[in-house]
């Protein structure tokens, strides 16, 4: 098998995945959110405001950019407050969990660890073997 067909196989494996689905489905959630949706909107709307104060140099309202600094944070915090933006994130979080751990694996494998038997190290591996019980 090539790399590429493995790859590919990889691919396949990560959207059958059911943290790969709950992604999806999250997505789609927020894309069908008119109010989230209208909260984006808004967001981008301030972003845009607030880099065109910003480009005016010294002649920029720091007062002006304070508020939209604020409405943003208020803006901001409301979007991740809401149920599917946090459905979302969880889920999105499983992913890049999932991304680590085959970023990590692929690591040993460049490194020359037996693709058959290697594991990453636990989260806390100080890489001074006396400080845990072996990770290998």
């Amino acid at each position: 098998m090539s790399i590429e067909s493995a790859l590919r196989e990889l691919g396949k494996e990560i959207q059958k995945d059911e943290r790969f689905a709950a992604l999806q489905t999250a997505a789609k959630a927020n894309d069908g959110d008119e109010k989230l949706q209208q909260q984006m909107q808004e967001m981008q709307l301030l972003s845009l405001k607030y880099q065109q104060e910003a480009e005016k140099g010294e002649e920029a309202s720091q007062e002006r950019i304070g508020e939209l600094q604020e409405q943003y944070q208020k803006l901001y915090g409301e979007i991740m407050e809401g149920e599917n933006m946090q459905k979302y994130s969880a889920a999105a979080a499983e992913m890049e969990q999932m991304a680590q751990y085959i970023s990590g694996m692929i690591g040993l494998f460049f490194d020359g660890q037996d693709p058959e038997t290697c594991e990453l190290p636990q989260e806390n591996c100080t890489h001074d073997c006396c400080t845990c019980g072996g990770c290998h």
